[in-house]
């Protein structure tokens, strides 16, 4: 295995363009977010054959393109549990990777196991041990060492050739489809900082119109500063807030958690968006609940029924449809909640959703004649 460190716009330039006519690349990134709101891009590997090509963030003036080879219809990225990646690409581009390949999720449509790590598949395919010592290292040290990276290379080199096999196994049950529809609605920052508060559909409806208020004030301060969301104020602040609808820094100030620094910094600021949250009218809930009560006897039949499902086409049941994407799903099909869960559309529909929407009714009916 070799690679190739690219450290200027000319290098990328001809790099990006000496392999145009590739329909396949392996992609990851190095970054590091200890202290900041959005990810620091630290290096961005590709390999479309043998060759891994370390592109440094850090040094290229113009990353145009790059950006063009993510957007490139014509070439599929291979990269292997990309949700961070995603957020990399974002931050620095602007665009993300599409058509995108998660070779994660391919594995569990291939009766792989769900969750595999990258790791583990070179192990599972190529019977190696990789090293995990750089994992936490330093990415924006500059110059970086060669065990970095030898490192970053073998993320990609193992990947390129891996990845391919899992396509063709993929095309072979023709299931490539199911990979990329499923990967292409993956989102930078998953499902938002408000999925966080678990608890709050307790709350009343105003409090909970705090705490959604406060969080995007939160999101806005933390991209504004470039710093995490817990150094302005962390989650339990916010509900505690929420619970206590303070009106004056006295009260503010008796939160337990709330530091010294914020108090004074941003107290007043905190205590104007309560003000304003509590004079709203009251709306719907923000934060829907749990499935609850008699809606919970649903729950196993069908469960075991996505299971089924799963066995019989050999995939992870995770994959199919997760027990909390099934319990929202019963939760919309019985008027509960309107936010249909993304995995209802595409190849599911035939596979999995029209079956269980029939057994769903089969029960509802059962339950309203006994």
């Amino acid at each position: 295995m070799r690679f190739e460190l690219i450290t200027d716009d000319q290098s990328l330039a001809e790099c990006i363009e000496a392999h145009r006519n590739q329909d396949l690349v392996a992609m990851d990134t190095e970054f590091r977010r200890r202290d900041t709101f959005y990810p620091q891009p630290a290096l961005l590997q590709v390999c479309w054959d043998e060759i891994a090509f370390l592109i440094d963030p850090l040094t290229i003036d113009d990353p145009g393109p790059v950006t063009d080879l993510m957007t490139s219809p014509g070439v599929m990225k291979l990269i292997h549990s990309p949700s961070e990646d995603l957020e990399v690409f974002d931050y620095w581009l602007g665009v993300l990777p599409a058509p995108l390949f998660d070779t994660q999720r391919a594995l569990a449509f291939l009766g792989q196991g769900f969750g595999v790590g990258y790791r583990a598949i070179v192990e599972l395919y190529r019977g190696l041990q990789l090293d995990k010592d750089e994992t936490q290292s330093n990415w924006l040290q500059r110059p970086l060492t060669d065990t970095q990276l030898s490192y970053a290379m073998q993320d990609v080199t193992h990947l390129r050739g891996i990845g391919e096999e899992i396509v063709a196994a993929c095309d072979a049950l023709e299931r490539r489809d199911w990979v990329l529809e499923d990967t292409a609605k993956i989102k930078p920052g998953g499902r938002g900082p408000l999925s966080k508060f678990k608890s709050a559909w307790k709350l009343s409806a105003i409090e909970q119109q705090v705490i959604v208020d406060l969080v995007s004030w939160r999101e806005s301060e933390a991209q504004r500063l470039d710093k995490p969301r817990s150094w302005i104020l962390p989650d339990k602040v916010i509900s505690a807030i929420a619970k206590a609808k303070p009106a004056y820094l006295g009260a503010l100030a008796k939160i337990e958690g709330l530091h010294d620094a914020v108090l004074r910094r941003r107290g007043k600021t905190i205590l104007g968006i309560v003000e304003t949250s509590l004079d709203k009218l009251p709306g719907q809930p923000h934060f829907q609940p749990p499935i609850l009560g008699d809606q919970r006897a649903l729950v196993p039949p069908l469960l075991e029924q996505v299971q089924t499902t799963a066995k019989s086409l050999n995939i992870a049941p995770e994959v199919l449809m997760s027990k909390a994407e099934l319990e929202q799903l019963i939760q919309v099909w019985l008027g509960a909640r309107a936010d249909t869960p993304s995995c209802v559309t595409g190849w599911r529909e035939s596979v999995l959703i029209e079956p269980l929407r029939s057994t769903f009714q089969r029960l509802v009916q059962s339950e309203s004649q006994a």
